[in-house]
């Protein structure tokens, strides 16, 4: 008897555990942050993303200030904790970071853990060579209440075309994405979850 209250014990522990155990990234998102903060659920509207310095129309091999700015009025920032991050994904130009605020990480661009504390980031992006290209950006923004958990934070997305002088294709619509569990993904999780129980009532029944 007493085997079989350990069981259902564990199996109640695992069942009722969070299916996202991903940590938190202080000093910035990777590749794993391509598709979004999927850690922190859907995409929420709370939080919006502006992007102030592109051009209309980018030069050939020009620098241009930007500066990244979060806002969520949900959220409210507390100093002496985290209070939002980024990931940049960007398929034409270089962006340059101050070493404290940002830096290459994977194939996107991203916060440190020394620029957590605020919402507003300032760099440059260097435009490719080819004016004849257009540079998508598409940026991922996590406000976030500082508490170290994946609950109470709010992430977005944004892509913004900018095309060059001699671009002349029409500008994609702009996309915003919600991110879910793929069926495979339910699929096998339910599959997973039916196969530990079945365990679980043979164990019992034995």
């Amino acid at each position: 008897m007493r085997r079989r209250v350990v069981i259902l014990a564990l199996a109640s522990i695992f069942l009722l555990s969070p299916l996202n155990t991903v940590d938190s990234f202080p000093n910035g998102v990777g590749d794993v942050g391509n598709e979004g903060c999927l850690c922190h659920g859907a995409s929420n509207s709370y939080t919006e993303i502006s992007l102030i310095g592109l051009p209309e129309k980018f030069a050939s091999a020009t620098n241009y200030s930007l500066q990244l700015t979060l806002s969520n009025e949900q959220i409210s920032q507390h100093n002496q904790s985290a209070q939002g991050g980024f990931r940049i994904i960007l398929n034409e130009g270089t962006l340059y970071f101050n070493e404290s605020e940002g830096a290459k990480l994977g194939d996107g661009w991203t916060h440190q853990e020394s620029s957590n504390q605020q919402r507003i980031w300032n760099f440059s992006w260097l435009s490719p060579n080819d004016n004849t290209t257009m540079a998508k950006f598409l940026i991922y923004g996590n406000a976030v209440n500082g508490n170290e958990q994946q609950t109470g934070d709010h992430w977005n997305n944004v892509e913004l075309y900018i095309p060059g002088e001699q671009n002349f294709d029409p500008i994609p619509t702009e996309t915003k994405a919600e991110h879910e569990l793929e069926i495979f993904d339910r699929t096998m999780l339910i599959s997973g979850l039916v196969a530990l129980l079945y365990i679980c009532y043979r164990i019992i029944r034995d």
